[in-house]
């Protein structure tokens, strides 16, 4: 792996197998960049530029985007637990296959964003809006989703054990298909609106006591 210490001037936007260590982006125009299978220690994006840049692989371990421009930005197969995205710009970014345990969105602006098959537990997604989206294979265990959209929002194979979802809205949500953890009357009115299977309406009406025949 090919170790990056001078990122000043940059000759290239396509980096393969590279390895950058404690590496400022701040304020850069990565726009377009590609990198793959890269390592990112310590590193801070910082207010870059990044519309349609490209992460395959990568490792960014409490990388900081905070208030970056990455709308439309593709991330795949990549760990980046306990980034920061704090006022980023991650509008329309597809995050597929990532690790993002612990990652915080805090008034991230993240219309249209994809996460189908990340890891999310523990993540910080408050008052993100995620209506009428698809939502595939994601793990949302211990998130805080306080105050997001879900209504009319399809959940496939998702998990959302212990997550907070005081003020969420779920109106219109097919449930019908995602680990809800152990439902309980106080659970169960996060849900109100949504669409649950029989299963979990019997888990539900158990969970009260209610001996169902």
């Amino acid at each position: 792996m090919q170790i990056i210490d001078d990122i000043t001037n940059l000759d290239r936007s396509d980096f393969s197998s590279c390895e950058f260590r404690a590496q400022r982006f701040d304020d850069m125009d990565l726009s377009q960049f590609r990198f793959e299978n890269c390592t990112f220690q310590d590193c801070s994006f910082k207010s870059a530029l990044m519309e349609d840049c490209t992460f395959l692989k990568c490792k960014a371990i409490k990388a900081d985007f905070r208030y970056a421009c990455l709308s439309d930005a593709q991330f795949k197969g990549c760990n980046l637990s306990l980034s920061n995205w704090a006022g980023a710009d991650v509008s329309s970014a597809k995050f597929h296959e990532c690790k993002l345990t612990g990652a915080d969105f805090k008034d991230a602006r993240a219309f249209g964003i994809d996460f189908n098959g990340s890891l999310l537990s523990g993540a910080f997604l408050r008052k993100m809006n995620f209506r009428k989206c698809h939502l595939e294979g994601v793990d949302f265990t211990e998130a805080d989703l306080a105050g997001c959209d879900f209504r009319d929002a399809t959940f496939d194979n998702c998990r959302l054990q212990n997550a907070h979802l005081a003020t969420a809205r779920f109106e219109g949500a097919d449930l019908r298909l995602a680990d809800l953890g152990v439902l309980t009357f106080s659970t169960a009115t996060c849900f109100k609106g949504a669409v649950i299977s029989k299963s979990q309406a019997t888990e539900l009406l158990h969970g009260l006591g209610v001996l169902v025949l």
